[in-house]
């Protein structure tokens, strides 16, 4: 079996254990009441809704590694290293502190020790940002040092709350993940690296898509803190594993981008609770899904310009990795129009869309005033 037949075989099943096993968590959630109450102005839905479907991304990601892990232990030169024992029981702790999260509420200094403690393990294990390359400015690695711990920990709870964060539309985290994980596996196999960041990038596409089509507008579940948790941390981790090879600024620019909208959403959150005196990790109704629903913009319109952006994002990055600088700014250009084009059109339509309305009632309400 090649390596792009194994690829293929672990998104296939992954997806297909998703799928099957989502209605299921479903259930259980109902039976239990393990619901999200839409209580507050920053949640979107208006009934109650199930709050931990993302069990099912989780579990399933699990049996499709176990399922890999079985079929190729005996083969030699494919064994998984202990970089991937790290990443397996340190995502045990994060899922157990998310879903400790979705039942118990836990206050953000809790989480974030959980986080830490998980990020330290990872570290342990060896994922690691050690260095970087400057390519024709100094092309010898640039070594972090001790400087490498707060680095590799910072990038891995920065990625694992920014994804937390964005999960606020019906299946915007879920969806992102996915796109920004395909777009990685392209750029693992374009540059050689670890097996391992491409067979764990691959069952998170598999699980993500299998769970779309119950968390996509109208949402039939909640993917909850479980499984928002566990996919920043799992990208997190994998873009270290699959950029370790590389060391280029070039390498470690691409992972970035493809994650580029959660990022953002992140860090503008941060600046914003600092400038207002408000706790860091203080939930609040102004990240950029906010703003668009604000805007006008329905749910689905919100999530399909966030996917679109993020596409644009992981495009840039691909093409990082196989083109020169040239072309990469020139499609930078052409990217940038299209999505300004389309944003501006849905805007015009919706505007139009109340316009009519408008036109509609007031010959509604002149008609009652003649008679």
């Amino acid at each position: 079996m090649t390596q792009y037949m194994i690829i293929y075989f672990l998104v296939g099943i992954v997806f297909i254990l998703c799928v099957s096993l989502t209605p299921i968590v479903i259930k259980f959630a109902k039976k239990f009441n393990l619901v999200d109450i839409p209580n507050d102005s920053r949640r979107i839905h208006n009934k109650p809704m199930p709050r931990v479907g993302g069990i099912a991304i989780v579990v399933s990601m699990y049996i499709g590694l176990a399922i890999y892990y079985f079929l190729t232990k005996n083969i030699e030169g494919i064994a998984l290293n202990e970089q991937f024992v790290g990443y397996v029981l340190a995502g045990i702790i994060i899922f157990t502190m998310g879903l400790l999260d979705d039942i118990f509420n836990l206050k953000a200094r809790y989480k974030f020790i959980f986080q830490l403690v998980a990020s330290i393990i990872v570290y342990i294990f060896g994922v690691r940002i050690t260095g970087v390359k400057i390519p024709f400015i100094y092309t010898d690695v640039i070594d972090f040092g001790i400087f490498s711990i707060p680095i590799t920990l910072a990038w891995i709870i920065g990625i694992t709350n920014s994804i937390n964060l964005i999960d606020g539309l019906d299946g915007l985290a879920a969806g992102i993940t996915a796109i920004s994980a395909t777009a990685l596996i392209i750029i693992f196999i374009a540059t050689s690296s670890s097996l391992e960041s491409i067979i764990i990038t691959a069952v998170l596409v598999g699980a993500t898509l299998g769970f779309l089509p119950y968390n996509f507008n109208p949402a039939k579940t909640f993917m909850g803190d479980c499984s928002s948790n566990f996919l920043g941390f799992t990208l997190a981790v994998v873009s270290i594993l699959g950029c370790a090879k590389g060391y280029t600024i070039l390498a470690i620019i691409a992972p970035i981008l493809t994650l580029g909208v959660p990022i953002f959403d992140t860090l503008f959150a941060m600046i914003r609770r600092l400038v207002k005196g408000q706790p860091i990790l203080k939930p609040d109704g102004a990240h950029i899904h906010h703003r668009l629903i604000k805007m006008g913009f329905s749910q689905k319109q919100a999530v399909l310009i966030l996917y679109t952006i993020t596409t644009i994002f992981s495009i840039i990055a691909v093409v990082i990795i196989s083109t020169d600088i040239w072309k990469l700014l020139l499609l930078i250009l052409a990217l940038i129009s299209f999505v300004t084009m389309g944003i501006i059109s849905m805007k015009n339509q919706k505007l139009k869309h109340i316009h009519d309305n408008t036109i509609s009632e007031n010959f509604n309400n002149d008609n009652k005033i003649k008679k």
